[in-house]
């Protein structure tokens, strides 16, 4: 049975944060995810997930400065130092909740800066994240970002991420995976039942929404019952992470999870 992982940062967006944790749990999640919680205690945020008997997946290291477009900061050069420390403060939060994954943005690339510095920059410090998080027996998670909704993201595609992995992997990190994430996929390369095959055995997170829309995964153009049953078959041990926008409530929305573990919408309150 697959494992579905419920986006709190998106779904049940009408409920307090630390209250979809347990709409969540009661839903019939085994886990949930989120993509920045640091405005929000990491000790209230555990005591939420034990109530409810439930695991945080995985969550994204700081960004930088969110507000200002900036989405991660390993490609940068000159901020080198600044990207140390949001791996201390991610590992903090990850400790405190529990979480043994971590998705690292490596970020827009900078304006004026030629790409053999941007490439070298990047290397670095994946190297020092992935011996960083080894230390702490946490999982480095690499996501292609689709350039359709980031421009300027400095890794779009599969192929691209799976190479950093794979560099990574030879020099002994079998810490890093790839979180491939089909709704950013499908945009940016589609072709998605190739690269589940091509890549499943670096592929460690998955996630899920319609294209277009980025809604429940009953709607748009990708055949998600096709590509869940697909991971099935493979026996996917991974996370499904579930990061759409709800179309109306979370829980009306949540009847195509049924088969894959979640109880009746009937039951759900």
């Amino acid at each position: 049975m697959l494992k579905l992982s419920a986006n709190i940062s998106l779904l049940y967006p009408e409920l307090p944060f630390l209250d979809r944790i347990y709409a969540a749990a009661r839903a019939g999640f085994r886990a949930v995810e989120v993509m920045y919680p640091y405005g929000y205690s990491a000790h209230e945020f555990a005591r939420a997930l034990r109530s409810s008997s439930l695991t945080l997946s995985v969550l994204n290291a700081p960004p930088g400065n969110y507000e200002d477009g900036e989405r991660g900061l390993a490609a940068i050069p000159g901020r080198e130092q600044e990207f140390r420390e949001s791996l201390k403060y991610a590992l903090e939060y990850a400790s405190i909740t529990g979480c043994s994954s971590i998705h690292v943005l490596t970020g827009n690339t900078p304006d004026g800066v030629d790409a053999a510095s941007v490439e070298q920059t990047l290397r670095n410090n994946l190297n020092y994240a992935a011996k960083f998080f080894l230390q702490h027996r946490i999982a480095l998670l690499l996501e292609p970002l689709s350039r359709q909704i980031l421009p300027l993201y400095s890794l779009s595609r599969v192929e691209h991420a799976s190479c950093w992995v794979r560099e990574l992997r030879a020099a002994g990190f079998d810490n890093v995976g790839l979180q491939v994430d089909l709704y950013h996929t499908q945009m940016e390369q589609g072709n998605l039942e190739a690269l589940i095959h091509r890549y499943f055995d670096e592929i460690k997170y998955v996630q899920i929404a319609s294209v277009p829309g980025r809604h429940e995964p009953t709607v748009g153009e990708i055949n998600y019952r096709y590509l869940l049953e697909l991971l099935e078959t493979l026996r996917f041990s991974g996370c499904i992470g579930c990061e759409y926008i709800p179309q109306a409530s979370t829980n009306e929305g949540l009847s195509w999870a049924r088969e894959w573990g979640l109880l009746p919408p009937d039951t759900i309150t």
